[in-house]
């Protein structure tokens, strides 16, 4: 007997809401909106971000509240975000292509620009330079949101940026209501909600051997800021009170190692990945300088009932790990097949840079935990083209 195939604008009202319910971004809703004009009035109007983000009064972090320089300047807050673009799944002529992973980047001008997906590397012109198309349209293909990066840009009244070398911001993550923590100044942390008059500095004492208000990461997860810091000691913040709460401690048993930390998220779990690497002492012009090379990465998974770092079944987990300046994620390879490989961490160093012309992904390179080894992107073309160069399904210019 032919199966009979039923049409997506068919489906019983009850059966959308509960598709709808279930939309993780805000790029998620917009094309459904767009597949059928039955949606439309089942999928209410979605707020406009840009519009919210340009309305944001930001003060100048970490000033007093005397700092002449508020009443003249202020921060802007920039947000990319990361997505995985593949042929549609009825375009059987790419039915077995890999996806391509892109950053944009969206100032609150409306202008976008196209971004290295695991730095803050702009390429100016890129449409010409790198031959990509001028207008890309997300209708045309399957496209997911992965990821967002937040930047705080400082602005005088008119919206024009200017300088910004006073405060060093590393990171800045963001809530749904737009309350905003950024890690600055080698390690602080402070949060911004709407209507404060200045930022509050997130101040811990946790001993004298974890560098208690010293941290190597933030990240936004289950509606919480976590913060970590070199020990790997964890703590989230409330976004509303700001109460600071205990969240994990690496297994005494099995210790961490010496390195970098990384928060990292899923759907389901929140990990903590450390960066190893070893130190070479080279020479240039007769004068000796330190490197550090990175050589391999430990994973974590927070126990939140023992309130622990642990180890885990890596191969259960079946997911790939992001590890980016400005933003880190993590996907399940059952998402990508034919695209990534499982158990790898694919991060950004630049120790890695490749000095012919820079191109997305021109800083990075992979780590595998099955044989913990480190190679460059460039080396591995395989790995490489979720990146660059954009896939024969993307109409090019000529």
């Amino acid at each position: 007997m032919k199966k009979s195939k039923t049409k997506l604008c068919d489906l019983p009202d009850v059966l959308l809401s509960s598709i709808i319910e279930k939309l993780e971004t805000q790029s998620n809703a917009l094309r459904l909106r767009a597949s059928c004009r039955k949606f439309q009035p089942l999928i209410p109007p979605l707020p406009n971000t840009l519009l919210e983000r340009q309305s944001l009064n930001i003060p100048l972090p970490f000033a007093s509240s005397s700092s002449s320089d508020n009443n003249h300047f202020h921060y802007s807050l920039i947000e990319s975000k990361v997505f995985a673009i593949r042929p549609r799944s009825e375009d059987a002529s790419a039915s077995a292509t890999t996806c391509w992973f892109i950053k944009v980047k969206e100032s609150n001008s409306g202008q976008v620009r196209l971004m290295d997906p695991l730095s803050r590397f702009g390429f100016e012109n890129a449409s010409d330079k790198l031959k990509l198309p001028k207008c890309l349209n997300m209708l045309d293909y399957e496209v997911k949101e992965l990821a967002q990066d937040y930047e705080l840009e400082v602005v005088d009244k008119d919206e024009n940026k200017v300088d910004e070398t006073c405060f060093l911001i590393e990171k800045v993550v963001v809530s749904e209501d737009f309350e905003i923590m950024a890690m600055h100044d080698s390690g602080k942390v402070s949060v911004w909600r709407k209507g404060d008059i200045n930022w509050t500095s997130i101040r811990l004492d946790l001993g004298n051997n974890c560098m208690e208000n010293s941290f190597e990461d933030i990240i936004y997860y289950k509606k919480k800021f976590y913060v970590t810091n070199r020990c790997g000691v964890t703590l989230y913040v409330d976004c509303k009170t700001l109460t600071v709460m205990f969240a994990a401690t690496p297994d005494p048993l099995r210790g961490l190692s010496d390195g970098l930390n990384y928060l990292v998220k899923s759907d389901k779990h929140l990990y903590l990945l450390v960066k190893c690497w070893i130190r070479m002492y080279l020479c240039r012009d007769n004068k000796p300088y330190l490197k550090l090379h990175p050589t391999r990465f430990q994973l974590l998974k927070l126990d939140e009932e023992n309130n622990m770092w642990v180890d885990f079944d890596l191969i259960s987990e079946n997911r790939v790990f992001f590890v980016g300046e400005g933003c880190c994620f993590s996907v399940g390879v059952g998402e990508f097949a034919g695209t990534l490989k499982r158990n790898c961490v694919y991060f950004s160093d630049s120790a890695f840079a490749n000095s012919d012309d820079a191109y997305p992904g021109w800083t990075s390179a992979v780590f595998y935990f099955d044989d913990y080894e480190v190679w460059r992107f460039s080396k591995f073309p395989s790995h490489s083209r979720i990146f660059w160069p954009p896939p024969a399904w993307i109409e090019l210019q000529d």
